[in-house]
């Protein structure tokens, strides 16, 4: 599985609990409904 990232790293808790923190602290109302893939690139096929 970790062939196919980008860093050659798993995702882990702390990595989404960063990303989740980003969105809640974003200073804009304009970033509404958006997604974002933690994933390091990964996806399953």
């Amino acid at each position: 599985m970790l062939k196919d990232t980008v860093d050659g790293e798993f995702t882990t808790v702390e990595d989404v609990a960063a990303v989740a923190l980003m969105f809640a602290s974003f200073p804009s109302n304009a970033l509404t409904g958006q997604s974002l893939v933690v994933s390091h690139g990964w996806f399953m096929q």
